[in-house]
């Protein structure tokens, strides 16, 4: 997938906490079972819904996938952040994104595009 630097990365609506002691995010989102992972579910009654921790360079990502930061905005940011840990930046938040996007997490918005849709932490 193509990521231009000025496209702007934004969290889809998604049930989500934030840890305040450990710094990380908790995201929790309904499994996609195939029709036999199904019918076994049902029967073993496993949990419908998976609760994902995020590392810590993964939580500040999840952050700034607001709306308001371009892709090079949030390299940049991330690259101050986290110094040669990140490094490559570029291309592991490119990673990072394009994985939270095949988990239907996150999409990619044009500059001056429209959310429409709620991007904060859930509460009750």
């Amino acid at each position: 997938m193509l990521i231009l630097d000025n496209d702007i990365p934004v969290r889809l609506p998604v049930k989500w906490y934030y840890d305040t002691i450990s710094n990380e995010i908790i995201i929790e989102y309904k499994k996609d079972f195939s029709n036999l992972e199904s019918i076994l579910s049902n029967l073993l009654k496993s949990p419908r819904y998976i609760k994902r921790r995020l590392d810590l360079m993964n939580s500040r990502l999840w952050f700034l996938m607001d709306g308001k930061n371009s892709f090079v905005e949030i390299v940049k940011i991330m690259e101050l952040e986290f110094n040669e840990q990140i490094l490559p930046s570029k291309q592991r938040i490119k990673t990072s994104i394009i994985n939270f996007i095949d988990l239907r997490l996150c999409t990619i918005v044009k500059p001056k595009a429209y959310i429409s849709w709620h991007i904060g932490e859930y509460s009750d």
